[in-house]
């Protein structure tokens, strides 16, 4: 039988926070997206429905996680989202991919209508 794979999500998570590298962004914050994969391998052939968290990942530990992280201001999405992953790592130690990004909803640019992400990928 071939490899199987379970994904647990959290998709358009918002958050206000107070990332960025900029004074304003600091003091005012702004609207944030999380978009989260993680996947783990079901190891056992014979396994036909999961019943328990113990054999789970727990998408409300996953939401735990990004809550904490999210409340912390700081300057760079990249190191957000890297530190996210850190935190699932040590907590779901199965977990073989975790894939985050991080939209910040129409940022302080000039000129510019849109968003800004950044996305990060782990895998074994």
């Amino acid at each position: 039988m071939g490899k199987r794979i379970m994904q647990v999500k959290l998709e358009q998570v918002n958050f206000y926070a107070y990332h960025g590298l900029y004074p304003a962004e600091a003091k005012i914050g702004g609207q944030f997206l999380v978009d989260l994969t993680v996947a783990y391998s079901i190891q056992d052939e014979i396994t036909t429905s999961i019943n328990s968290l113990l054999t789970s990942v727990d998408y409300v530990s996953l939401y735990t996680i990004v809550k904490e992280r999210m409340s912390i201001p700081t300057a760079l999405l990249e190191t957000v989202v890297m530190d996210i992953v850190a935190s699932i790592r040590s907590s779901f130690p199965q977990v073989n991919l975790i894939e985050i990004k991080l939209t910040k909803i129409q940022p302080p640019i000039p000129g510019m209508q849109g968003n800004t992400a950044v996305q990060f990928r782990w895998e074994v």
